[in-house]
């Protein structure tokens, strides 16, 4: 926080912005939530089942590409 304790800064505030952006439109489900429910995730039907994404009325079409993405590059982080 700044030092009038009423603002963030900006580093912090451009991170929250970027957990909060949705990532499952039909669900509303966030990329903070998608990201910590990843966790022990192989695939995007196991983030599906963990998550509750991919049931909504596009079943996965949006989000889908997303969630595959996102597992690509964790799982490039991780060595795998």
């Amino acid at each position: 926080m700044a030092d009038d304790d009423k603002t963030l800064d900006p580093k912090t505030e451009e991170r929250i912005r970027q957990m909060a952006k949705v990532v499952c439109i039909c669900k509303g489900i966030n990329l903070g939530r998608v990201l910590k429910g990843m966790e022990g995730c192989e695939t995007v039907a196991d983030v599906n089942r963990k998550v509750g994404t991919g049931s909504g009325g596009c079943q996965g079409e949006r989000c889908g590409p997303r969630i595959k993405l996102l597992l690509k590059k964790m799982q490039e982080a991780k060595g795998t």
